[in-house]
């Protein structure tokens, strides 16, 4: 028999672990977590529809931007970019440097926000654990298991919310005018003035 540590255990022989009030505590922060990093990708696709409406040189550019998801607005914010005549060749080359930061960003969102988290549950004598297991899955491929610490999500919220401030601040210092572009959002009234 060695001479490390043997953890208490109960009746049955196992290791007694967290009470429930605890592991509550610590899946209400993990949700808390999930929350703040879905905002802050929310918040980043707001501000990548409204570059690309500005990007575009149309009062209907609203509606083209309307329900794309990230990655595509990312692709076409990029290649309007490339080619758009109202900017100079610094501020291309600044706005693609930051669009080609947010699909890895994003690729991260998609493991918090889409995988099934789980609490890792500890005996009494360790620490409150600081990371949770979340069970990713992609098309294709079998189910994969990733440890994400608290910390990982924390600071991907934060990198969420200053990458979309940080496409509005481009936005607001290079394509102003654009910007204040009227948009055609609502369909015509019809001609006898009813209805939609």
């Amino acid at each position: 028999m060695s001479d490390e540590a043997v953890p208490p255990s109960g009746l049955d022989g196992l290791p007694i672990l967290r009470s429930d009030e605890e592991m509550e505590e610590v899946q209400q922060r993990m949700s808390l977590l999930v929350g703040e990093v879905a905002r802050g990708s929310a918040a980043l696709e707001y501000y990548l529809r409204r570059l690309m409406t500005c990007l575009i040189d149309s009062r209907y550019a609203e509606v083209v931007a309307a329900g794309l998801g990230a990655n595509e607005l990312i692709d076409m914010c990029t290649a309007l970019v490339k080619i758009n005549r109202e900017i100079t060749e610094a501020q291309r080359t600044e706005c693609r440097s930051k669009l080609a930061t947010l699909k890895p960003l994003l690729a991260r969102r998609n493991h918090l926000v889409h995988g099934m988290w789980t609490p890792l549950n500890v005996p009494e004598t360790e620490p409150l654990p600081s990371a949770a297991y979340a069970l990713v899955s992609k098309r294709r491929t079998a189910a994969a298991v990733i440890e994400i610490s608290y910390e990982e999500a924390e600071t991907l919220a934060d990198e969420l919310y200053q990458a979309g401030s940080g496409i509005f601040d481009w936005i607001c210092r290079t394509l102003l005018v654009q910007l204040r572009r009227e948009q055609v959002t609502e369909p015509p009234k019809e001609a006898n003035g009813g209805g939609v």
